[in-house]
């Protein structure tokens, strides 16, 4: 049996499937998600199971799916970022590129669920990253964004954020300044209240303290490089990330390096396990375990491994059905292949680490790894630029 309520996302085509227990993918309805944001789990304590919400890139609306049925409420879009307090009430979705060449929005978005409001107000122009942090002095919540060139980190108390006039005013918070300019990758530990992005100096913390932001000291990459996403282990307080290394130029893809790193937030111990070289575009965890595809000319690969102390392992490793028109080397990895997007792959790991599933972009196809065999299901759409994968669970408050 292979665990039920996957959402399968193929944005490039405006559909959305779900694959349940039978392994049987079912049409879920039409919206384009918007793939940097992700997906986000809704935590929802008290709830029979734990709901889900993503940006329509199209309609211009948060989608939240709960067990009692879908919702939808208006947000300023493109949808950049997304994440959420951990009852899973209060919904921050930040604004980004589009389809324009440059950074043009400022406009940031709060969605009580609750109350079914939302309120708007103006930052910062910069794709900011969105996180809801818990405040060091009484635990108050505080919605943080982490801005780009220059780097920085500001905090608004999420009451005074919900108490905003119309009209989108703009509102400025408590600013942490010389964070480096390139971040990109955010996590949150709500049981410590320390907060972390992913920049080139390394994985910078901080935690908001009486309403300021508190830089905590930056942790090394484990190997040369950086990791440009992150997910968070929330029942071990650690951030995990791929740590791209080799070649600064995006067309020496084929020569990257790739190592899974795990840290702990609240001590910096770091743990690394090397990965296939190649592209790795983004990864999964669920349990214990991370999941990662690599691309290749030579060969595309899944890599399982298990993170449960003391060290981490390769649980297995398997090639991977090549994808029709995947990145050529020698050429930017997310330029299109003639008249093909550039393809590549999405991957998830159920709540419980005991399924792994990776998409075959532009081939239309789902693999599902359980039980040490691989199943493949064949969707209706292409899944091109590999789509996107996500099972609920788990109590991470960021968008993946």
């Amino acid at each position: 049996m292979i665990p039920q309520n996957l959402l399968v996302a193929d944005y490039r085509a405006g559909r959305t499937y779900t694959v349940g227990g039978d392994g049987t993918a079912d049409p879920l309805g039409r919206a384009v998600l918007a793939e940097h944001a992700g997906v986000l789990t809704l935590p929802r304590p008290g709830a029979e199971a734990p709901g889900r919400a993503f940006v329509d890139d199209r309609s211009g609306e948060l989608v939240v799916s709960e067990p009692s049925g879908e919702r939808r409420f208006p947000v300023a879009i493109p949808g950049e970022h997304l994440a959420c307090d951990p009852s899973g009430r209060y919904v921050v979705v930040t604004t980004g590129l589009g389809a324009n060449p440059e950074a043009w929005s400022d406009v940031v978005t709060l969605v009580d669920l609750e109350r079914g409001a939302s309120v708007r107000f103006r930052s910062r122009v910069g794709e900011p990253g969105a996180m809801v942090v818990p405040d060091q002095s009484g635990g108050e919540p505080a919605v943080v964004l982490r801005h780009r060139e220059p780097g920085a980190v500001e905090a608004f108390p999420l009451a005074h954020c919900l108490d905003t006039p119309p009209h989108v005013p703009r509102v400025t918070g408590a600013v942490l300044d010389g964070i480096a300019d390139d971040g990109h990758g955010d996590v949150v530990d709500h049981r410590t209240g320390i907060a972390a992005t992913a920049t080139g100096r390394g994985l910078e913390r901080f935690v908001v303290d009486g309403g300021v932001p508190r830089a905590l000291g930056a942790v090394d990459w484990p190997v040369p490089g950086r990791a440009y996403y992150l997910r968070l282990d929330p029942s071990a307080g650690r951030a995990v990330g791929v740590v791209r290394g080799g070649p600064a130029s995006p067309r020496s893809w084929t020569e990257w390096s790739n190592h899974l790193a795990d840290i702990d937030l609240a001590t910096g111990r770091t743990r690394c396990l090397p990965l296939p070289s190649g592209l790795a575009f983004r990864f999964a965890l669920g349990g214990t375990r991370a999941a990662v595809a690599t691309i290749h000319p030579d060969g595309d690969e899944l890599t399982v491994i298990e993170r449960a102390e003391p060290r981490m392992r390769v649980v297995y490793r398997t090639a991977l059905p090549p994808m029709s028109c995947p990145p050529a080397p020698g050429h930017l990895p997310w330029d299109p292949v003639g008249d093909a997007p550039a393809q590549r792959r999405s991957v998830a790991v159920d709540p419980a680490g005991t399924t792994v599933a990776v998409t075959r972009g532009g081939d239309g196809q789902l693999h599902l790894f359980h039980d040490g065999g691989p199943t493949t299901l064949t969707l209706p759409s292409p899944l091109d630029e590999g789509g996107c994968l996500h099972w609920p669970g788990g109590t991470d408050t960021i968008g993946r």
